[in-house]
């Protein structure tokens, strides 16, 4: 078997297993976060700023980034089912609800502590581990690390691809700095306690209702 035929077999029973895994756990994910987000949330409407419980701060940020990576993951599944599982019929669907929902917690969650940190610096670094994650992923190395092709299509110099990667992130990062002020504003706004409790309160319904419904939609599925 060929080398390529190897990494597209390992690739399609990595994608199942983790896609079994996101089957079992979401609903659960889902609830506990939304759980988590409203004590958080109701801790900090009833709570002055200085007598807000430290545990549950650190527990909805961890929470928070935890929540995000299981978005990102179910964001890219389909990707990575029409690149590697184009004629299965177990693709498994997030449905759109749930992804928005996770999205709204957990910046609700996590704008607190967004708010003291350098904004434009947090992008950069973001912009420039997503950007290389893709090249890494579509890159094909097998003919050379300096010469890789991509998307197997084009060949692209290393080097470009790193200077490409950095004028990108560079741009970014001046974009943020003069938009900082705005950014401030809108953190300010979705970490308002009353927005985290609404947005974590949907969270949990969603979690809740895919469980009695058996129903990936949640909310939707009542409609």
């Amino acid at each position: 078997m060929k080398k390529q035929d190897l990494y597209y077999k390992y690739t399609r029973e990595v994608i199942k297993m983790f896609e079994s895994i996101l089957d079992l756990l979401l609903p659960y994910i889902v609830i506990i976060a939304g759980i988590v987000g409203l004590a958080y949330g109701i801790n900090k409407l009833i709570k002055s700023k200085d007598d807000e419980s430290d545990i549950l701060k650190y527990l909805a940020l961890g929470t928070s980034i935890v929540i995000g990576l299981v978005n990102l993951w179910a964001i890219y599944e389909w990707t990575l089912d029409d690149i590697f599982l184009p004629d299965s019929p177990e693709v498994t669907m997030v449905h759109w609800l749930t992804i928005l929902l996770i999205f709204l917690a957990g910046s609700s969650m996590l704008a607190e502590p967004l708010k003291d940190t350098p904004i434009a610096a947090i992008i950069a670094v973001l912009a420039f581990g997503a950007l290389a994650g893709l090249f890494l992923f579509f890159a094909d190395f097998s003919g050379g690390f300096s010469d890789p092709e991509v998307l197997d299509v084009i060949h692209i110099p290393l080097w470009l691809v790193i200077l490409l990667i950095v004028l990108i992130v560079g741009i970014l990062f001046v974009i943020t700095r003069f938009t900082e002020f705005t950014i401030d504003r809108i953190l300010q706004l979705i970490s308002w306690a009353p927005i985290v409790i609404i947005f974590c309160g949907l969270l949990t319904i969603q979690g809740l209702l895919m469980v009695l419904l058996n129903e990936a939609g949640g909310i939707w599925a009542l409609t």
